[in-house]
């Protein structure tokens, strides 16, 4: 066995990703993803920790964008069920992060009960 000298570490939020997925085919195989819920959720949550501004103005935008499509598709209920299932201080990012870019009709959606 080779030692490397490096330790894994579990980068944070990234189960989140795995843990609801779909599968694309890609011309002869199969790509696994993270739902398009999730992955925009998540990028809710990691634009707030970027330091570079235009990769968390690009995470931003893009969040929006696949939130807004889903709702537009018939899906605003798989957002508020994913929205749901993350824990309390997700959840205030996720609204953080939605304050932020002035999305009052999707922060609207997942929190008015």
């Amino acid at each position: 066995m080779i030692k490397l000298g490096l330790n894994a570490v579990a980068l944070r939020f990234l189960t989140f990703l795995s843990s609801n997925t779909v599968k694309v085919k890609l011309e002869d195989f199969y790509v696994i993803l993270p739902h398009p819920a999730n992955f925009a959720l998540h990028k809710l949550i990691i634009f707030q920790r970027r330091i570079k501004e235009e990769k968390a103005i690009k995470d931003r935008i893009t969040a929006v964008e696949i939130l807004r499509a889903l709702i537009s598709k018939g899906d605003a209920a798989v957002v508020r069920q994913v929205f749901d299932s993350v824990p309390q201080n997700w959840q205030k990012k996720i609204k953080q992060g939605l304050e932020e870019a002035k999305e009052k009709e999707i922060l609207s959606m997942l929190t008015v009960r």
